[in-house]
């Protein structure tokens, strides 16, 4: 999932004031944009209480709502107006103030994150001031040319890639499949090696297997001996509509085949790989948690154990803390009429508090803008992408109106497929013992993404299918309290997975 940013909410008034006229002006070599192409105008206020050194094309920004617009590109000019998607007010409604502006050209889909995928551009910053009934003018030049991420030489890491059939016949274009391989520390070449397959969080991607490869260099206790043991290799989960989650999808394309078919066996011929099902293991965290419990529930021919922490939604009937079946609206409580679903809160583990810090409304209507009709690579979008099907228009089928909310039921019964909850309930006595044996999942109690919900819902049915007198499947399900989405690395269960990973080596080698 998302990154962490704990600060405190700073909404703009929307007093009427003098519009200005900001012009975005295309570079030259961008003659025909795409169709799909947008320019996307970012502002910060002087009184937003973000760091002076925040770039405006950071945003959107969790802590301190800031204005943003976008339309589809053209060449050459153009310039900002009412008719641009917005949020949270028109052009025209920009209060008086200053502010620092900055512009992108989001061409090329093939990331959540454009700035690191080439062919997208953008602007230096600038100031922008908005002075009632008196017009003020700024251009704002795409100078500057995004670069395809590199991967850097690290000692023990190793970048690999191989080409998919499967995704380049799904998507008409050729798709590389690629990981980070981080070695056993005293790595010995004549010897097969156990492997953790490692899929990181929303944003994360196999650049990860250079920070893995730091910290085994340094581990101690069983995290040592486990770095001795067995190969990591961090996957890379992204894909034009952002986190795929490793599923098979009608927007993603068959994502699960090309790793089972395609990435794994060309690993596992490049490296010493021990190819048992029992000898691949996974972990994974927040998106990468939702992947991995998937791949051990849908494919225990492939992997043999999965320590999934944090995962996305588990059951639909807590999306985050929305019912996508029951409820009418994604924005509104329908519990409580006059208080609107909140989509991140901060936890102070000190007093065991919680504090709203964004809500569902604000991020899912910031993402519409940088992307209309799911289509931004976003967290909502990237849900909407991987678990709903396709609309007429080719694009992810809308779950919601982006404007009041409005859930679309129809279109919600059809995410039942990967609806784990609804999965397990389904067929108890195919996926009991695939969670009594195969998995460990934690949450932290108080999760910034009501994630602990869904688990929590989880947990509670495998209770009640589960047969008396047996080792129960719902002692792996932990809801743990006082940690949430990002402290919950430091809880006792997480630490004690390097001990359980190694216990899994010895036990499936004897």
């Amino acid at each position: 999932m998302r990154c962490l940013f704990l600060l405190t909410c700073a909404f703009l008034g929307l007093d009427a004031a003098g519009a200005p006229t900001l012009r975005v002006e295309l570079p030259p070599e961008v003659s025909s944009p795409a169709s799909d192409a947008r320019v996307v105008v970012f502002l910060i206020s002087e009184s937003s209480g973000l760091d002076e050194k925040t770039e405006p094309i950071d945003g959107p920004f969790w802590s301190s709502e800031q204005p943003l617009f976008s339309a589809p590109a053209e060449a050459g000019a153009i310039e900002v107006g009412d008719s641009w998607a917005f949020y949270p007010g028109k052009w025209s409604s920009l209060s008086p103030g200053t502010y620092r502006a900055q512009a992108a050209l989001i061409a090329r889909h093939a990331d959540s994150q454009w700035r690191r995928v080439a062919g997208n551009f953008y602007s230096d910053a600038a100031t922008l001031t908005v002075l009632p009934d008196k017009p003020t003018s700024l251009t704002l030049k795409l100078s500057h040319a995004t670069k395809n991420e590199e991967r850097p030489a690290g000692e023990g890491v190793s970048w690999f890639s191989t080409p998919s059939k499967i995704l380049s016949a799904f998507r008409g274009q050729p798709v590389q499949l690629r990981a980070g391989v981080v070695f056993p520390v005293g790595y010995d070449p004549t010897k097969k090696y156990p492997v953790i397959y490692r899929v990181p969080g929303f944003g994360g991607n196999d650049r990860a297997a250079a920070q893995v490869a730091r910290e085994r260099s340094n581990a101690e206790g069983d995290a040592l001996e486990l770095a001795r043991a067995c190969f990591v290799i961090v996957l890379d989960p992204e894909g034009p509509n952002g986190h795929t989650l490793f599923a098979d999808s009608a927007n993603n394309g068959p994502c699960q085949r090309a790793l089972v078919e395609e990435l794994i066996p060309a690993l596992e011929k490049a490296f010493p790989l021990d190819a048992r099902p029992e000898s691949r293991m996974l972990f994974g965290h927040s998106s990468g948690g939702w992947a991995t419990l998937w791949l051990a529930l849908t494919r225990p021919d492939v992997f043999g154990a999965t320590w999934s922490l944090s995962p996305d939604p588990v059951d639909f009937r807590r999306f985050q803390n929305v019912d996508i079946y029951k409820d009418a609206n994604f924005y509104e409580d329908t519990a409580a009429p006059s208080r609107e679903h909140v989509s991140f809160r901060s936890f102070d583990p000190r007093t065991g508090e919680t504090h709203d810090v964004m809500t569902i409304r604000r991020e899912a209507r910031q993402e519409d803008v940088l992307g209309p009709d799911n289509t931004s690579g976003q967290q909502w979008d990237s849900w909407f992408a991987a678990f709903g099907p396709r609309g007429a228009d080719g694009k992810p089928a809308a779950l919601l109106d982006p404007l009041t909310g409005v859930i679309d039921h129809s279109v919600a019964e059809k995410y039942r497929v990967f609806d784990i909850g609804a999965m397990v309930r389904s067929d108890p006595e195919k996926y009991l013992p695939l969670l009594r044996n195969n998995v460990r999942l934690a949450v932290g109690g108080s999760d910034n993404f009501f994630l602990n919900e869904a688990v929590e819902l989880l947990r509670a049915d495998v209770q009640k299918l589960e047969h008396p007198g047996r080792l129960q499947a719902s002692d792996n399900i932990r809801i743990v309290p006082g940690y949430d989405h990002g402290t919950i690395f430091q809880s006792p269960e997480a630490k004690a997975i390097p001990g359980e990973m190694l216990k899994h080596i010895r036990d499936s080698t004897r």
